[in-house]
Parts: structure tokens; sequence; C-alpha cells
């Protein structure tokens, strides 16, 4: 993951030029974000307001480019480093560039931790990885950090450095003019927003009360086993799920299908579906 966010001047660039020639290619700038849709994503609608006129962002073309990019890690270890090593403690005397990295690297290693639980257990190295917007050859940290150990807030990490090939999305974005009135930019937002209108639906009273009780206020879900049960089946269908939605047993991890917007019952709602093997 790439974790260090791109330079505010990368992506002025970018929005210049998408402005100045209705489309720009960039690579891992998510300027249109994605919601989960089972094994896959889906493309959110995106917006742009710019001296008073609106604007719709879409994917106009996407790819995956393999490269070779330089990964930094922190790996948290137990034992207390020998008398011998080099450890750096803070304040770190390393560049801006380096301390960001250092920074989301020590970051990494507690990400998803809620302070009560327990630690975070990772499968792989959380590594911070040199995107084509930070410098690698200007860093100190790559290919050999000048520290062997890391001594941050009472614990020791062990400093990594990789060379990793990586799958990088490339993007192409487009832009069009919408309106220059707010009042037509909302009608316009609403009907790219809103999936479908489910008062108009024709839903039976079945389907309606497993959306009911996922609008509920407690527990704020509807629940199920498989398979699904008709009334569940024919709201899945109403909000566009069900026709990529595989039996349970074809998936092996969780998926998630998210941010289903529909007008219902006179107030605007936002569904996920949660499908736990």
């Amino acid at each position: 993951m790439t974790r260090v966010d791109f330079a505010t001047e990368t992506k002025e660039a970018s929005l210049s030029t998408l402005f100045e020639t209705g489309s720009v290619t960039v690579k891992q700038w998510p300027l249109v974000g994605r919601d989960a849709w089972g094994t896959e994503t889906r493309p959110r609608p995106t917006f742009i307001e710019r001296d008073g006129t609106f604007y719709e962002v879409r994917i106009a073309d996407e790819r995956v480019l393999e490269r070779e990019r330089w990964h930094f890690a922190v790996d948290r270890i137990d034992e207390t480093p020998p008398d011998d090593a080099t450890v750096a403690r803070p304040p770190f005397d390393l560049s801006d560039q380096d301390q960001r990295v250092l920074d989301a690297a020590l970051d990494a290693v507690y990400a998803g931790h809620d302070g009560f639980l327990g630690d975070p257990e990772f499968d792989e190295l959380q590594t911070v990885e040199f995107h084509h917007d930070l410098d690698a050859d200007a860093s100190a940290l790559v290919p050999s950090p000048p520290f062997e150990f890391v001594e941050y807030e009472d614990e020791y990490f062990r400093a990594v450095a990789e060379r990793r090939t990586v799958d990088v999305p490339e993007w192409t974005y487009a832009i069009s003019e919408i309106a220059d009135r707010r009042s037509r930019f909302d009608e316009y937002a609403r009907a790219a927003i809103v999936d479908r209108d489910f008062d108009a639906a024709g839903l039976s009273a079945g389907a309606r009360g497993v959306l009911d009780d996922a609008l509920a206020e407690d527990p704020r879900r509807y629940e199920e086993g498989a398979p699904p049960s008709d009334e569940l089946g024919e709201a899945l269908d109403a909000l566009g799920i069900a026709g990529d939605l595989e039996p349970i047993e074809r998936y092996d991890d969780r998926v998630d299908f998210r941010n289903v917007v529909v007008e219902y019952r006179d107030g605007i709602s936002r569904f996920d579906l949660i499908v736990t093997p």
C-alpha cells in the first residue's frame, strides 16, 4: 500500500489538466471513489464544484501496471535490541519525506487497533510503498535504513526495506459540466446518487418488512442464514444486488455490497449487504 498521500502540488497539477483538456491519466490517485461490491468494486458518483460551476468526474479508462517499487516497514518485536544495535528514537533526524514514510509505517502497525480488544495481528508485513510521487533516490530509508531498530512509545520495531513488484492502478478521468446553478446540480446529483425509488417499486409486504427491520433503530440491521428467504431475495433484487450475488458457499471470505442509496418511505436511505460465509 502507498499509505503516504500525494503532494498537494501533484493533485493540483492533475486537476488543472483535467479542467483544461477534459481528461487526465493518473496513477494511484482515486479521484473517483469506489465502493465494495462483492468480490469487485463499483465507481461512486463524484462531483467537483469550481468557480460556481458543477462538474461530474467519471472513469473513462483503467488498467493495472506492473512496477518495481521500494517499500519500507517497521516490524514490532517483543525483545530488546542488542546493545550494539543502531536504535533510532524521537526526534528522528530525517528529511520531511522520510519522516512521513516512517510515521506512516508506524501507523500501519496499529491499523485497526481499537485500544481495547488487543493488538491487531497481520499475516504480512505492513509496508509503505515509495510511489511515483515519493523520491526513493533521495531517501535514507532505502535501500538500507540508517538504523536497525526504532524505539517508539516504549516499544521496539525492526526496520525493513524491500524491493517489490507491485500492481499499480492507472485511471483516466473525464469531466463533464453539469450546471452553473446549485438547484440544477442538486436535481442532477440526486438522480445520480439515488439508485431507485422503492416507494414506486411495488414491493410486497414481506420485502418491505425486511427493509423496515434493516432501518429500525435497534439493532438497525436485518439478518438471515443461507439460503435467503423469498422476502430477502425480493429486497435484494430491488436493491440491485441479487444479480451479482453468488451462493454463499462460493465465498471463501466475507464480502460487502456497499452504499445502495434508495428513496423509501418519503426519505433517503443507504443499504449495505454483508455476506459472511
